[in-house]
């Protein structure tokens, strides 16, 4: 009985995992391809740092691959050392591909967009290396909390894209500016919602 009850959930996670796989491939090729093709119109935008691009896509799209994996029970169960070099690996990443996208957004963008970008950039920065530190002090639960927030601003990748692109096509500039102000917040707010939910709905834990 206990393997029926948790194939459900496992299922529903690798489900939700493959389609974040196959949004993100699709997300790079519709908006990354211009790095690769001067024609594209889209190409005078990123010519000026095409080249600090570059290297930020390849780490955060590495990172969108593995950061399921550091939310896999399984493979911390099974094999936790695989499951501490992937988090190695994703936190490495992921430093790189914030880093990039901070002095990006800092020095290439227009004005009206470097708060945003610079703010979005600096938590997945900040929220990365805070896992990492609390790992390090061997406070797990900070930990846990630290990198979804991480993973959850890895998302926002794919989430400003997609959406503009897919589910509102019709999104203008201050749109779309809102989109990313409420993705920066749900990416702060929501695994707070996850690890702590049952703390605010009166719940305790059990011993």
């Amino acid at each position: 009985m206990g393997k029926s009850r948790d194939a459900g959930p496992i299922s529903l996670k690798r489900t939700v995992f493959a389609a974040l796989a196959v949004l993100t491939l699709a997300t790079i090729y519709e908006h990354e391809t211009p790095l690769l093709n001067p024609a594209n119109p889209e190409w005078r935008h990123i010519a000026p740092f095409r080249w600090w691009l570059l290297p930020h896509v390849i780490t955060a799209a590495v990172a969108l691959v593995l950061g399921p994996l550091q939310f896999s029970s399984t493979l911390r169960r099974r094999n936790p050392v695989v499951h501490r070099w992937t988090g190695r690996v994703y936190a490495s990443t992921v430093l790189i591909a914030s880093s990039l996208a901070l002095y990006i957004g800092v020095v290439f963008e227009i004005p009206e967009n470097r708060w945003l970008m610079g703010t979005m950039a600096g938590l997945w920065l900040l929220s990365t290396a805070f896992g990492w530190l609390a790992v390090r002090n061997r406070n797990v639960n900070q930990h846990r909390l630290w990198f979804m927030r991480s993973y959850c601003l890895t998302l926002t990748f794919v989430g400003t894209r997609f959406i503009p692109d897919v589910i509102l096509p019709h999104m203008g500039y201050a749109g779309v500016t809102a989109l990313y102000w409420v993705l920066i917040v749900a990416s702060l707010a929501l695994p707070d919602l996850l690890v702590n939910g049952g703390a605010i709905r009166g719940q305790t834990a059990r011993a």
